[in-house]
């Protein structure tokens, strides 16, 4: 893999990452576009109005997980420092955020789980083009393995922690993942409606499984055991564990309220 879209053009790299990521959010755009209008009904007026929300949120999500992140590595290190961008950290910050948009300035129809579930779909599209990116760039990559499915990466952090090791490459499985994920939630019936719950669990396991392969520093919070590439829980698989927890109580929520609705029309 190669982490720059052009060979050096007047002093100045192109990486692949940022162009996968612009790439990704401009998907989600489009997508969102699309569902708001024609699939969820939504006025056009409406639309603009929550992709705006929408940026905004983009940029707030970006500087949450700055905060986050360093503090979770500000915890290893023992003194203050500012983390990178990870996604878990934009998710909590972008959504929380949205929702406050949606709740002080919004004068439309606030039908927040419907706007939510397009949302988060829209979300998985675009960290799966994402995840590509952190392929190229040699990030978010995972521990050394003798398996077929091993990768030497050439450049980026994976290839100055790990030269000449092949590893997991655990970006591209979690893409993969993400991939069917979108699939699933547009096309299987029973996820309609529900996209946010099956968000919330499926992802949440499977990110909390992965952290167990993954070989870049995770940060800690509290430590319960200590491998060769990593200490765990990992705060990943910390915030991972709330989002199933959530994801099942939203279930049996929604199922009684909707089981609740169905009595009454009786």
């Amino acid at each position: 893999m190669y982490p720059y879209l052009l060979p050096e053009i007047f002093g100045y790299h192109v990486p692949l990452y940022d162009v996968l990521v612009f790439i990704g959010v401009f998907a989600m755009i489009i997508y969102l576009i699309y569902r708001f209008d024609k699939i969820d009904g939504f006025k056009k007026e409406e639309t603009n109005i929550l992709i705006i929300f929408i940026f905004i949120s983009l940029f707030v999500g970006i500087g949450f997980t700055f905060l986050l992140d360093g503090i979770f590595h500000s915890i290893k290190a023992g003194e203050i420092s500012f983390g990178s961008v990870s996604f878990l950290g934009s998710l909590i910050g972008g959504l929380a955020a949205f929702l406050l948009l949606i709740k002080f300035f919004y004068r439309g129809n606030k039908t927040y789980l419907k706007m939510i579930n397009a949302l988060i779909t829209g979300v998985v599209l675009a960290h799966a083009i994402g995840r590509i990116g952190c392929f190229f760039a040699g990030c978010c990559y995972g521990v050394p393995t003798d398996s077929i499915l091993g990768v030497v990466f050439p450049h980026g952090l994976a290839a100055e922690t790990y030269p000449n090791q092949a590893l997991y490459p655990t970006q591209l499985l979690e893409s993969l993942f993400l991939f069917i994920l979108f699939i699933c939630l547009n096309k299987v019936k029973p996820f309609k409606k529900r996209e946010l719950q099956v968000y919330l669990i499926s992802y949440g396991l499977f990110r909390f499984l992965i952290e167990f392969i993954r070989g870049d520093n995770r940060g800690e919070v509290f430590v319960l055991f200590k491998t060769k590439h990593g200490v765990f829980p990992s705060p990943a698989q910390l915030i991972s564990f709330l989002m199933i927890i959530i994801g099942v109580v939203l279930i049996f929520i929604f199922e009684r309220k909707g089981s609740r609705n169905d009595a009454e029309k009786l």
